[in-house]
């Protein structure tokens, strides 16, 4: 009767060990899958989103920049403005920081508009200060720029006609020559 109990218990083992090596053995499948998936799929950057804000004119953006100066998206009337929505915690805010830098620098006939987005100042202060960014950020203390917006999480970025209307919606960081492109169209076209 012992050998009996003895080989259900090794019977048992057996089975157990089995069931852990073809679980082992489905999630590695899973785990390949869902590599493969990320790996194929579209980059989330600079993808541009039919947003309801096309072609309309573009919500009001006001309030105080980081340096304490009062500023309105108004001023810049005449000008193309990239409105950029970010925050120093954000690490896709931090990969496209340096592309906006030089966008800034670059294309003197496009302002940037930084907003901030669910962040400190002094932070974002610094964020912007490590960057060598010299565009303007404005404080959005309450989320009512973000809201008017429809900004749920940064990075997300508007590209705003001379005219003062939406052209383009861009969600996830930007890059230089994506930006570049965007701009010599809308030129183009004679926006």
């Amino acid at each position: 009767m012992s050998s009996h109990l003895e080989e259900m218990g090794r019977n048992s083992v057996t089975k157990r060990k089995k069931t852990v090596r073809i679980f082992a053995i489905v999630a590695g499948v899973c785990l390949v899958a869902f590599s493969v998936f990320l790996a194929t799929r579209k980059p989330v950057s600079m993808q541009t989103v039919a947003s309801p804000l096309i072609n309309k004119v573009a919500p009001p953006i006001s309030g105080t920049t980081l340096g304490g100066e009062r500023i309105a998206l108004g001023a810049y009337y005449g000008r193309f403005v990239l409105v950029n929505f970010f925050a120093s915690w954000c690490t896709p805010c931090q990969d496209e920081e340096s592309a906006l830098v030089q966008f800034a620098r670059t294309n003197q006939d496009v302002s940037v508009l930084g907003v901030v987005f669910n962040d400190v100042n002094s932070s974002a202060r610094s964020f912007l200060q490590h960057y060598g960014a010299s565009y303007q950020a404005i404080n959005d203390p309450n989320g009512q720029i973000a809201l008017a917006y429809g900004v749920s999480q940064p990075p997300q970025t508007y590209l705003i006609s001379p005219k003062g209307v939406i052209l383009t919606e861009i969600i996830g960081p930007v890059n230089l020559s994506s930006l570049d492109q965007l701009i010599t169209i809308a030129k183009s076209k004679g926006i």
